[in-house]
This record gives C-alpha cells, sequence and structure tokens, in this order.
C-alpha cells in the first residue's frame, strides 16, 4: 500500500497498519524479552508515525477535492 503510491489515503492506511503491527511487535518483544525486537520496532513506530503525519494533510485535501 506505501510502495505503491496509488494515492495519498491508501497511503496513510498502510503506515497505520504498519504503526499498528509495531505496536505488536514491541508488546511482543517486551513480554518475550526480547530487547532487540523491542527496540527496532520502536524506531519504526516512529518512522511509521512520521510517515501518517506527512501524508494525513495530503490524504485530507485528496478527500475534499472529490
Amino acid at each position: 500500500m506505501v510502495a505503491a503510491n496509488l494515492n495519498a489515503r491508501i497511503t496513510v492506511w498502510g503506515f497505520a497498519i504498519f504503526t499498528v503491527a509495531s505496536i505488536a511487535w514491541i508488546a511482543d518483544g517486551v513480554l518475550e524479552g526480547k530487547t532487540s525486537l523491542g527496540v527496532q520496532n520502536v524506531v519504526l513506530l516512529l518512522i511509521n508515525v512520521l510517515g501518517v503525519w506527512r501524508w494525513l494533510p495530503r490524504a485530507g485535501k485528496e478527500a475534499g477535492a472529490i
């Protein structure tokens, strides 16, 4: 969804799905004592939140243009 870059709304949903997945992996890392998995997904979570923040205004503009 993100790599296809079809439109901003789809890209935002892709980043949102990645965000949820990162949170799930962080929880797994904490519960299983896998520090490296948790740290890796904290970084990915930050990247995904940045992606949502960056693309959300564009998605709003596309929705308003229809």
